[in-house]
C-alpha cells in the first residue's frame, strides 16, 4: 500500500496509510509501536508516545503514559 504521512519519534516512526490505517516501528518499550485500529487523518510521533486524529475527529494517543500524556482517546 501506499502512505500519506510519516512521522518519526524518538527511536521509532509511524506513517499514515492512503487506506488511514497507522504502521509503526522501531523500539517498542511502552507500547509506542502498537498503533490503535480504526481510520486516521493525521499523525504525530513524540519522543516516547504518539498521538493521531482520527475520522471521529477524536484524538487517539499512545506509548508512554507516566504523566498521562497518552491516555487512550480523547476529545477535543
Amino acid at each position: 500500500g501506499t502512505f500519506t504521512a510519516i512521522s518519526a519519534g524518538g527511536s521509532h516512526t509511524c506513517a499514515l496509510r492512503s487506506v488511514g490505517t497507522i504502521d509503526c516501528w522501531g523500539f517498542s518499550l511502552n507500547g509506542r509501536t502498537n498503533a490503535p485500529t480504526g481510520t486516521f487523518s493525521a499523525l504525530s510521533a513524540g519522543g516516547f508516545h504518539n498521538c493521531a486524529l482520527n475520522s471521529a475527529g477524536t484524538i487517539a494517543c499512545w506509548g508512554r503514559n507516566d504523566n498521562g500524556q497518552a491516555p487512550p482517546t480523547r476529545s477535543p
